[in-house]
This record gives structure tokens, sequence and C-alpha cells, in this order.
């Protein structure tokens, strides 16, 4: 067995470790937070998301051993297409999308009925597509001006488009696209004034949320963030999710209540996906929800490393991205359950119940992991050729 796990798979071991842990977390707090969802929807039957949540981890993982063969050069020569078919979705996900929680950010296959999030898909894409630029206009001891309006027209493409849906995921593409540009040296004054602008756009935004008649969600985002600012002033509907949310933190104590005991989970609205962190706060403690949070930050760390280990810079601006999107989202559903950031609507990653969000998530990871690979193997033939020269110095 441990033979066949060394041919298949490879990359860095404490990433493949990080994801049977929050695999595990996943079936085990979906299992957990989906009984009122299993009552009204399945007829009683509690265990149908779990092994649904299975079949997506174990297709997922499927996808990821498979991707992380593949070697990362192939991955940018379709980076364009991709993005431009990611585009053409999202295209019409705004004209026919599905409307599910108040909002059009779903596609049904057409003959299958599977609905998927188009916006998952051009995530991936846009942050491929743009550590390609990234890396295409790297010199030496030279600002990377040249990179800015090529990867910047189709981060505020890709945006705009997720915008009038899903502002946070519009949101969050933004500024980790402007990471990787931060760090792959574009000057900082085209970022600075591209921030600026898009902080005072969104600001207007939310001023004039009532006026704003083609944007129908935005009265929503307008009342989370007063909600945020002003807790005392919200009703109780407004502030209703939060308010659970702590409850099942703050009763959890260090060790929690024990698998399957959550009570808040008949009361919080989406505890299987937007909120999924409170239930395993709740039922596993302070102990549960450190281990977890633990989980991303020591996937922060190795991405760190991976990233230093590229010899080459798109393989290295490739799995920032990547890193930085993953760990992001999680550190943003995370704190808005225990009321750090306003609501947002951000799945916890490879944890949330949601076959779109954990494939793509598994395809993220399967592109870093496999970036990890080739590093490992070049440090190889590397060690391989300096053996055999310093065979030949020591035999001369």
């Amino acid at each position: 067995m441990s033979t066949l796990l060394r041919k298949y798979v490879g990359g860095d071991k404490v990433i493949w470790f990080i994801i049977v842990l929050l695999s595990v977390a996943s079936l085990l707090s979906v299992y957990s937070a989906t009984g009122f969802l299993a009552y009204k929807h399945q007829g009683g039957n509690t265990s149908y998301y779990m092994f649904k949540q299975l079949f997506s981890l174990s297709f997922g993982i499927l996808i990821m051993i498979v991707v992380h063969r593949i070697h990362y050069k192939w991955i940018a020569r379709f980076s364009l297409m991709a993005l431009y078919g990611a585009i053409v979705l999202l295209l019409i996900t705004l004209v026919s999308g599905v409307n599910l929680n108040m909002a059009s950010r779903w596609l049904t296959i057409p003959g299958i009925g599977i609905t998927f999030q188009p916006s998952e898909l051009a995530k991936l894409a846009l942050i491929v597509y743009v550590a390609k630029v990234l890396a295409q206009h790297q010199k030496e001891d030279e600002p990377a001006r040249g990179a800015f309006k090529p990867a910047m027209i189709y981060v505020l493409m890709v945006a705009g488009l997720i915008f009038r849906e899903n502002l946070s995921t519009a949101a969050l593409l933004v500024m980790v696209s402007m990471a990787m540009m931060f760090v792959g040296r574009v000057p900082l004054k085209y970022l600075f004034g591209t921030g600026a602008l898009a902080v005072v756009g969104v600001a207007l935004l939310l001023l004039l949320a009532s006026q704003v008649t083609f944007l129908p969600r935005a009265q929503t985002w307008a009342a989370r963030v007063e909600q945020y600012f002003h807790p005392e002033e919200a009703d109780d509907a407004s502030s209703y999710q939060v308010d659970q949310s702590k409850i099942a933190i703050a009763s959890s104590g260090f060790f929690g209540k024990g698998p399957g005991n959550s009570v808040q989970r008949n009361f919080i609205p989406h505890p299987y996906s937007d909120f999924i962190y409170a239930i395993i706060a709740e039922e596993y403690g302070l102990a549960g929800a450190s281990l977890i949070l633990f989980c991303y930050l020591m996937l922060f760390y190795r991405v760190g490393v991976i990233v230093y280990a590229s010899k080459r810079t798109f393989p290295a601006f490739l799995v920032l991205g990547l890193g930085l999107m993953l760990v992001s989202q999680a550190f943003i559903n995370m704190g808005v359950a225990v009321g750090i950031f306003p609501v947002t609507g951000q799945p916890l990653p490879l944890v949330s119940l949601g076959t779109t969000s954990v494939l793509f998530t598994c395809l993220a990871f399967g592109i870093i992991l496999g970036v990890s690979r080739q590093n490992m193997l070049q440090a190889a033939q590397e060690r391989a050729a300096q053996g055999v020269k310093t065979e030949v110095q020591e035999g001369s």
C-alpha cells in the first residue's frame, strides 16, 4: 500500500495530511449539520448529504491525484482558453442562471440537471492567467510595468461579471490578484490607484444601495455592512445568523458538546456551508476549532515553502495565488462565524457542503501539489547530477 501511494501520490506530504484532516472534518460536520435539510428534502435520510459529500471529496481527490501529475507548463498553455470559457459561462449565468438563496450564481448542465457555480472556474482560471502574465514580464532589477494592463483587464472583467451576484467573491478575487501583482513587482502606484478607485466605488454603491436598481442584492450588502458596524441598531432579522453562530461558539467550551450534539444547527441558516465553522466549534470546542485554523495556517506556510523552492517564476506565482485564495477564503469564513467580518457567504474550503466548491478546491490543491512534485523531482535530479559530478572528480 505504501509503495502504491509513493508511486501515484507525490508532492508536499504535509499538504496531503491537511487534505485528509479537512476531509474527515467535512464529513463529520456535514453529517451533523444537515439533519434539518435531510428531513426537509430527503424524507429524513440523515446520511444522504454525508454520502453526497463523500462522493464529492472522493471524486475531488481523484482529480487531485490526476492533476498533480500534470506538468504546470500545460496548465499555463491552456490558461487563456480556460479564462475565455469561464467568462462565457459567467455571461450565460447572468442571463439564465439558477436562483438559489436569492442569488443567480448557478448554471444547470443541460441533460443531467447538475448545477454548478461558474465563478469557481473563473477564480481558478484568472489566477492561472495572472500568474502567467506576471511570469512573462519579470526582468531582473526592473518593475513589471507591462504586466499590469493585460492582467488587470481580465481581473476587472471577471470580477465585474461576478460582482452583480457575489460581491465578496469579486472583492476577494481582486485582492488576491493585486497581492500577486505586488509580489510580482508591479509598481505600487498602479495598485494603490486601482485599489482606491475600487474602495470608493464600493462605498458609493453601499451608500446609494436603495437607488441602485440594476443590482438586486445591493440593499442586502448594505444591510450586512450596517449590521456589522452598528450591531446595536440592527434588527433581530439582520443579525440573526451571526447571533446564533456566536451562541454556538460561546456554549462550546474547550472540548465541545461532542459529535452530533450541536443545538444551534437547528437555528443557524446554512449551518452546513456558510456557518459550518460555528458547528465545528460547538461540537468539538476550542480544541477542534483551533485544529481547523491550524490546518489553514500550516497550508499557508507550506505554500510559502513551495514558492521558495520554485526555480521558475510561473509556478511560484501560480502556487502563491491559489494558496492565497484558499487561505483567504477560509479565514473569511471563520471570521464571519466569530463576528470578525460581515456575513459574506464564502464556504470553508474542502469542509463546507457543496460539490462545485469541493471539486474546484481539489483542482487548486492538485495544481499546488503538482508544482511541489515538480520541485522535488528537479531537486532529486540536481542531487543525482551533483553526485555523478563528484564521482567523476574523485575518479579523476
